[in-house]
């Protein structure tokens, strides 16, 4: 999973580490003849990877960071590319480019209006794939109609999105992180997720459940993010 990288450190050995917008550390020593970065070196040449996206293998693998809340500039970050990636699965699906951020504004709006109807068993990335397509297909006929979430469930389709929500994931704190890579991307069940943990199944039940509460948190407030950043003014939610 790529993460962007949002600053750097050094370790105990004084060798330099990017710090990614997850918060997982990977090392990008300058070890010449093996490893030629020079760039490291200097604050002007570590300033300019600042942004550059590194694969986070630690993420793949659900890895936890510490279960202290994810910092604000990598916040930002994943709120960033969470955009980046919307747009790059709404592109390809219009005729017209000049839609995108138009289409992103409603599906941000829609999300907005109808989070309290998610479920917490509910696949994130396939409610989020049915939005969108409504989204897109109300535009193509000029409707002004709500997106309509009867339709069934489809992984598949909801696949490239998938990818996407998997960067929300990086808002979690480390436990909740991994039991919902765990349970959503690698497909373990809890009974399994507790002996490779070494908690109760009740416990790793628990933390899957929480974890996707919280990711459903994570894109409601994306949706108050992107309406700051743009200048939106958010339709009221109705009253449950």
């Amino acid at each position: 999973m790529e993460r962007a990288i949002v600053g750097f450190d050094q370790d105990e050995l004084g060798d330099w580490r990017a710090i990614l917008a997850c918060g997982h550390r990977q090392h990008v020593r300058h070890n010449p003849p093996l490893v030629e970065r020079p760039w490291v070196l200097t604050e002007e040449g570590r300033s300019r990877f600042l942004g550059v996206a590194l694969e986070c293998k630690a993420c793949d693998e659900g890895e936890p960071v510490s279960d202290a809340m994810i910092t604000p500039d990598a916040l930002e970050a994943v709120y960033r590319q969470f955009h980046t990636d919307l747009v790059r699965f709404i592109r390809p699906r219009v005729a017209d480019p000049g839609m995108v951020e138009g289409i992103v504004q409603d599906v941000c709006f829609h999300i907005h209006a109808q989070a309290s109807d998610l479920d917490e068993s509910d696949h994130l990335a396939s409610w989020l794939s049915q939005i969108v397509h409504k989204v897109i297909d109300n535009r193509d006929r000029h409707a002004d109609q709500p997106a309509d979430l009867s339709t069934a469930d489809d992984r598949e389709a909801a696949a490239p999105l998938a990818e996407a929500v998997k960067g929300l994931v990086a808002c979690l704190p480390g436990s909740y992180r991994q039991a919902v890579v765990m349970a959503e991307y690698q497909g373990l069940r809890p009974p399994a997720m507790a002996e490779r943990l070494d908690i109760s199944p009740s416990e790793a039940e628990a933390r899957v459940r929480r974890g996707r509460e919280m990711l459903n948190e994570a894109l409601l407030d994306w949706c108050h993010f992107e309406a700051e950043r743009q200048g939106w003014v958010l339709p009221r939610r109705s009253a449950q």
